[in-house]
């Protein structure tokens, strides 16, 4: 067995333990990823332990580094054996191949089943968001969250919008729209700007409509489902891209682009969504999804980006999340920033966030330690702003003490917005 594909069903546990153990064995011998994430340094640790013979690996060796994993992929730009190699690695899709075998032999608690509904929690706690974000905020609910659920009673979340994001765009965006559009996208928000950083759609549809493109949400839009790879749930995550592809493809046919502002939201429709469904549409789909400062970087490339920037001098640290590096788009977001005047300096380190790895219990205060390294880099630059694509990277940062002033981590997007001059 060379490989596993995730959406496969012809593989057994021991089909996996041999591939577990023929990877394992190429990881010993390279090591180029020791010090990237707990499952390697686990991984490594264990390795050393049995002085190398991957065999004696156990269940429970297995199962740490699995749990360990929190899919954020730098392991994989950063492995000089994945594909076309001929050892074919894939560590990430191997990690979540054993987060399906594990929930198939153990099933799911029904914590990690109810983290992953994040369009049921964003629509009840935008409904609420005066209560739930009080309730949230409250240290003895908190404490009796953990002992009950297992979230971290210190584990910071990002508060609800009382106008989510949604409701704002039927009441605004139709009377945004330019008088005479060059160019037309079809944006997915993703949950987090839909009912908690609402500020983000708000931003990149006002950007967009500021160049000259027309801009449409279209209702109906779920989860990406990135968050179902904590359960190793391939065949929800199929589903979902058969269901955005359909939704999706007429605009495509029309000339439209897919813009998405969340880089762990556009990684799903750039590579896991072919990868799930390998159709020619699904190709398509993923050839025209483009983050939001990669396709306005391509306007300026093609001399349609406004350049009308209220120039600053700020110095900007900006963390480049872990799901946009995977991209191999470069530094688009940097590359805009620095349209405004300022001096962008990047902190290539992972925040340790995740979805919801860092809000458990066992997990949070490893989160925490990763987060450190960004931290002590960011501090580095002695920073007048701080700036990262990925809203729970931007409030992992803020927990850490990352941000240098009262205003918090920032979207680029929001950072081009002001230089705009443009209402927030």
């Amino acid at each position: 067995m060379k490989s596993i594909h995730l959406i496969s069903t012809d593989w057994t546990r021991d089909d996996l333990v041999r591939e577990t153990n023929r990877i394992f064995d190429v990881c010993d011998g390279c090591r180029r990823c020791f010090n990237l994430c707990p499952s390697f340094n686990t991984l490594l640790d264990r390795i050393d332990e049995y002085e190398s013979d991957v065999s004696l690996l156990t269940a429970a060796d297995y199962e740490r580094v699995e749990k360990e994993c929190y899919y954020c992929k730098l392991c994989y730009n950063h492995c000089p054996y994945t594909p076309p190699h001929d050892y074919q690695i894939d560590f990430p899709r191997l990690m979540a191949a054993w987060k399906k075998q594990r929930v198939k032999e153990q099933g799911a608690s029904w914590r990690d089943r109810l983290l992953i509904k994040t369009d049921l929690i964003g629509k009840l706690g935008s409904l609420t968001a005066s209560l739930t974000n009080r309730v949230l905020s409250t240290p003895w609910v908190r404490s009796l969250l953990e002992a009950i659920i297992g979230l971290h009673r210190d584990r910071r979340v990002l508060a609800f919008s009382r106008e989510n994001f949604p409701a704002w765009w039927r009441k605004q965006g139709p009377a945004l729209q330019p008088a005479v559009p060059k160019h037309k996208v079809v944006v997915f928000p993703s949950c987090l700007v839909n009912y908690q950083a609402t500020d983000i759609g708000k931003a990149t549809v006002q950007v967009l409509v500021k160049n000259n493109v027309e801009v449409v949400v279209p209702e109906g839009q779920r989860c990406c489902s990135m968050p179902s790879f904590d359960l190793g749930d391939t065949e929800t995550m199929a589903q979902t891209a058969t269901y955005h592809l359909r939704l999706f493809l007429p605009y495509l046919r029309q000339g439209y682009d897919l813009v998405v502002p969340t880089p762990s939201c556009s990684l799903m429709f750039k590579r896991e969504y072919p990868y799930l469904v390998p159709t020619r549409d699904m190709a398509l789909l993923a050839e025209r999804t483009f983050d939001v400062c990669e396709y306005l970087m391509r306007l300026k490339k093609d001399g349609a980006l406004s350049t009308e920037f209220r120039q600053t001098s700020q110095r900007i640290a900006y963390q480049v999340p872990c799901h946009l590096r995977d991209q191999n788009i470069g530094f688009k977001s940097k590359e805009l920033m620095e349209l405004t005047g300022a001096r962008v300096e990047v902190i290539e380190k992972c925040s340790g966030h995740d979805g919801s790895w860092s809000a458990k219990v066992e997990f949070f205060d490893q989160s925490m330690k990763i987060a450190g390294k960004a931290v002590r880099a960011v501090s580095d630059c002695e920073p007048d702003l701080v700036a990262s694509d990925c809203p729970l990277s931007a409030l992992q940062l803020d927990q850490a003490g990352a941000t240098p002033s009262k205003h918090g981590t920032r979207h680029p997007i929001q950072i081009v917005r002001d230089a705009y001059d443009l209402p927030s």
